[in-house]
């Protein structure tokens, strides 16, 4: 239990807290969609396709701690022009995917329904593919222009 909290939401703050302070914007605009995205795939991920360790159930500290803080540095990486578009989503679908992989291979996650770590790093791809349409229409409509 207390793996996942640091894991997914302690750790995840630290870099909130970093992001929050120095990048208000960015991080206000794009937290809740992280939110809304981590919550929607973890839900259907988690109704079908994995299921957590017998200790953990919650999906909580996920949902509010890593995803929407990798979501917002993801877009502060494009916003900022420090790696090109495609880069960034190369990055960040393969990162994520390797910190999954270490989850199961501790053995705190586990693949069911015949899911493994390729669909896994394609559900990460359309994650940030749905920030990054996110990211397309604040810049055009509200903000960052």
């Amino acid at each position: 239990m207390f793996f996942h909290i640091i894991v997914g939401f302690i750790l995840p703050w630290v870099l909130g807290i970093y992001l929050f302070r120095n990048q208000t914007r960015i991080f206000i605009t794009f937290y809740p969609i992280g939110v809304a995205v981590a919550s929607l795939i973890n839900e259907i991920g988690f109704k079908y396709f994995w299921k957590m360790d017998k200790n953990f159930q919650e999906l909580i500290p996920y949902d509010l701690g890593i995803y929407p803080i990798l979501s917002c540095l993801f877009i502060c990486s494009i916003h900022y022009k420090k790696m090109s578009t495609l880069i960034t989503f190369l990055v960040f679908t393969l990162g994520t995917s390797f910190l999954e992989l270490l989850i199961v291979l501790l053995g705190k996650l586990e693949y069911r329904d015949e899911w493994n770590i390729y669909w896994s790093a394609v559900s990460y791809l359309m994650a940030y593919l749905i920030i990054y349409g996110y990211y397309k229409l604040v810049r055009k409509f509200i903000l960052f222009k």
